[in-house]
């Protein structure tokens, strides 16, 4: 007897709701680039292709003054070469394709813990958290090897058995972000939780140990050097002025969404009392960590804590989903199989099908937009631009942050007081634009001192105030940005 035509609908609700999922997010890359670090990733690629080395270039600027790592090269390379093919909606399509790319990891690794119902829950609620993150930068190769690395240290702590691949991955991972550490540490969690079960013979125990070792050594093969072992944990002294890098509210929605998700993976937990394994506990208490300690590991904390949370609500659906598929059983045995929908597990045919054509339509609908809504830059006075080319190379501006950039990048012959690759400036020098951008004491003499007779500063500061109210005038605007001149401009 065939299943029920309203049965057949609800086991494909989760496909349905899992293609929507892939187009929605997909939209998010069709609109115009507007991240301020974009820009001076492009100009980072364009040198490292032009120098055919990964070590860093010549300071873009003579107010950076310190030694530093390229980090993401590999992504930086590609975007360069994608920006020089296609421009800028060739990038806009790159970012649609890593967009997907992280929603099937994070799907994949969650539907590994859960039934495809809860799977795709989980990945759908964790778009609150991740959302506002997923920006067009090298970061969000990080958060596609995230989820990659967790799914493939959930069946080692299952099958005990070694997966030698997670080494290169993480060397190819140490090129491409700085978060490749946190690959790391979660490999050492997972031998760590094998040992506290005590399921594993010696031997077992060093092979995985082995493989989290291997990780972390082979990165010193890395052709940056050894400074990429230093990066991530040498934070510039002027982090503490980067949003990014400050504690979150957890009040915003961001935060409150990783909270959220940890809250109800512990109220399933202790109604359940079932889906607790050590790495998950493990995961569940760096999680905690992560939505606390920076506005830029929220999404970590999402990332980490979604395939817990799924696997806690497979435990608390699957006695209902047993029940309702009670009168299913016998034809169950007559296919000699149950449904797959139904248990944990890889994607099964039907849905790597409906992935596949999800991303496939929404990606192909993404190269026919771009064109059209990602022609041109966003957040930057395009407007300005003629006017900036006729200065004379090596003249310095005194620029807002999230401008420096496209500083770097559109205008390379120019000298910015700052922008967004930071590290090398050094930390006196923060503390200097912090002061001129709050007008501290003695802020008009580092301007005088910085010898910049254009600035280029938000429309509605009182950066913009003061500089006026010592004779600087305005010599055009656009996009909410204003270029003032001082009065001996010639």
């Amino acid at each position: 007897m065939g299943e029920p035509r309203g049965d057949r609908l609800v086991r494909a609700a989760p496909l349905g709701l899992l293609a929507l999922a892939l187009a929605w997010i997909t939209t998010k890359a069709a609109a115009r680039i507007d991240d301020p670090d974009d820009w001076w990733h492009l100009r980072l690629g364009n040198d490292l292709i032009h120098q055919h080395s990964l070590s860093a270039p010549h300071h873009w600027s003579t107010f950076a003054d310190q030694s530093w790592v390229p980090t993401e090269p590999l992504p930086e390379i590609v975007s360069a070469l994608v920006d020089r093919w296609l421009g800028l909606p060739g990038l806009a399509w790159l970012f649609g394709l890593f967009l997907i790319l992280v929603t099937v990891s994070l799907y994949v690794v969650n539907r590994q813990r859960a039934a495809a119902l809860p799977a795709v829950v989980v990945t759908v609620l964790a778009f609150v958290p991740m959302y506002g993150a997923l920006s067009s930068r090298p970061q969000l190769v990080s958060f596609v090897l995230i989820p990659v690395l967790l799914g493939a240290w959930f069946r080692s702590e299952e099958d005990l058995r070694p997966r030698w691949w997670l080494v290169p991955l993480c060397w190819f991972w140490s090129l491409c972000h700085g978060f490749w550490f946190i690959g790391v540490a979660y490999g050492f969690a997972g031998v760590v939780a094998v040992i506290v079960r005590r399921r594993a013979t010696t031997r077992q125990v060093a092979s995985l140990a082995g493989v989290a070792v291997a990780s972390l050594a082979v990165v010193l093969l890395n052709p940056i050097g050894l400074g990429v072992l230093q990066a991530p944990f040498a934070v510039n002294g002027g982090a503490k002025y980067i949003t990014e890098w400050q504690h979150p509210h957890p009040l915003t929605p961001e935060p409150l969404g990783a909270w959220l998700m940890i809250a109800l993976t512990l109220l399933v937990w202790g109604i359940t009392r079932r889906g607790v394994t050590t790495y998950g506990v493990l995961l569940l208490l760096s999680a905690v960590f992560w939505a606390w300690y920076a506005e830029r590991t929220v999404i970590v904390s999402a990332l980490v804590s979604a395939p817990v949370l799924a696997g806690a609500l497979d435990a608390l659906l699957r006695p209902a989903r047993a029940d309702d598929r009670a009168d299913d059983r016998a034809d169950d045995r007559a296919d000699g199989q149950a449904d797959a929908l139904s248990r944990p597990g890889r994607p099964g045919r039907p849905e790597r099908l409906v992935i596949g054509v999800a991303a496939a339509l929404s990606l192909v609908g993404l190269a026919i937009a771009v064109p059209h809504t990602s022609r041109l830059p966003g957040s930057v006075p395009l407007a300005l631009d003629a006017r900036l080319d006729r200065e004379p190379p090596g003249s310095p501006v005194l620029n807002d942050y999230a401008l420096g950039g496209w500083i770097a990048w559109r205008h390379p012959d120019l000298n910015q007081y700052i922008d967004g690759l930071a590290t090398p400036y050094s930390p006196r020098h923060d503390e200097d634009f912090h002061t001129i951008e709050n007008q501290g004491p003695g802020w008009y003499r580092l301007v005088e001192q910085s010898g910049a007779q254009l600035a280029l500063v938000e429309s509605d500061t009182t950066l913009r105030q003061a500089l006026e109210r010592r004779g600087w005038r305005d010599d055009g605007s656009d996009a909410g940005y204003v270029l003032l001149v001082t009065p001996i401009y010639n």
